[in-house]
């Protein structure tokens, strides 16, 4: 193999294969949110793990507890709505309105901050068929419904000790 090879290899980042979620019914816990500018373009990120699983499917089993799934949506072409999605993903994180987010507030959960770090969420992943195109069947995706957790008090201060140890700031900093 030439330098010229080897050298990109060295110097790309590796590719870890994601994990995603499978059909089922979800809690999930916010790890991280970001957004990547790639080889396949402008994507959004949020790292979620399963904090507790149902099934809803009868030949499938959910994800398991525990484990991490990454949740992305691409950025790059607006006629695929992707940036819409991962709104509707924001918006049942934060239990917020449509008009109310704004461009600074998205930034605190993708930023150093990471607003929505260990907040929980609720997740129904189903199987959607896509529209016939071209005279081929509809490929089958899975299709997402948030819904917004409002945490105990309990869960509150689980969150902002999970924040404190990874030593984030406490969520009223983070969201102010």
């Amino acid at each position: 193999m030439s330098n010229a090879a080897l050298s990109r290899i060295v110097s790309a980042q590796a590719a870890l294969g994601a994990q995603y979620l499978k059909a089922g019914r979800y809690r999930l816990e916010v790890q991280s949110i970001r957004t990547k500018d790639g080889f396949k373009g402008l994507s959004a990120i949020a790292e979620l793990k399963v904090v507790s699983a149902e099934r809803t499917q009868p030949a499938s089993e959910p994800s398991r507890i525990g484990m991490v799934a990454s949740y992305v949506e691409k950025l790059s072409e607006a006629k695929k709505n992707g940036g819409g999605r991962f709104k509707a993903f924001i918006m049942a994180l934060t239990g917020a309105e449509e008009q109310e987010l704004s461009l600074e507030q998205l930034a605190k959960f993708t930023g150093d901050k990471q607003a929505g770090a260990f907040l929980l969420i609720d997740c129904e992943v189903f199987p959607k068929t896509l529209p016939e195109q071209d005279g081929k069947p509809g490929k089958v995706i899975e299709g997402y419904r948030w819904s917004t957790v409002i945490p105990t008090d309990d869960e509150l201060a689980a969150i902002e000790a999970k924040r404190a140890e990874a030593k984030l700031p406490a969520l009223a900093v983070a969201l102010a």
